[in-house]
């Protein structure tokens, strides 16, 4: 079988798993650590602004649709390709969707939910602050990870993809 989209489609979606796991990354190495080292009712704000702008940007549809694709695309892979590429690309997906797009889902957004639900300068708020730090962090670094894994089985799938001459 010989058409290059499979390849092309492996480096999209390497390309914006490493984009996605630079943002985590970026989150949980700084912006996080200035933000819980500020006073609790301006970190708790900033990351209500930050929570609500999020939702409007490549960045959330990168994350979404990458799990999308890399499950419709490991389906595909199942079917037409054979060895390596087809190993890589169903693993790609079985990293990506527990540890990004699981995480987020069930981690990371109820927990920027419970935050946007309260008011920045109560007590409540700034008691869940110190919580919300550490977890949502821990979380995000468990994201990052698995982005960048997933980044890297498609750039090896990619490879596979033309070592094998199934592209």
């Amino acid at each position: 079988m010989t058409y290059e989209w499979p390849l092309y489609f492996c480096l999209f979606l390497a390309l914006w798993s490493a984009i996605v796991a630079g943002n985590f990354s970026a989150f949980s190495e700084f912006i996080m650590s200035a933000l819980t080292k500020t006073e609790p009712a301006g970190g708790i704000e900033a990351m209500q602004h930050i929570n609500l702008d999020v939702i409007k940007t490549q960045f959330v549809a990168g994350i979404l649709s990458i799990a999308v694709f890399s499950v419709l695309f490991a389906l595909y892979s199942l079917a037409v390709f054979e060895g390596a590429a087809m190993v890589t690309l169903v693993i790609a997906s079985l990293v990506y969707v527990p540890s990004v797009f699981l995480i987020t889902m069930l981690g990371n957004v109820p927990m920027n939910n419970r935050l946007a639900s309260l008011d920045h300068t109560s007590v409540e708020a700034q008691n869940y602050w110190i919580e919300y730090g550490a977890k949502w962090n821990q979380l995000n670094h468990f994201r990052s990870l698995g982005s960048t894994l997933t980044s890297g089985f498609y750039i090896i799938a990619a490879i596979s993809l033309i070592t094998s001459g199934q592209v």
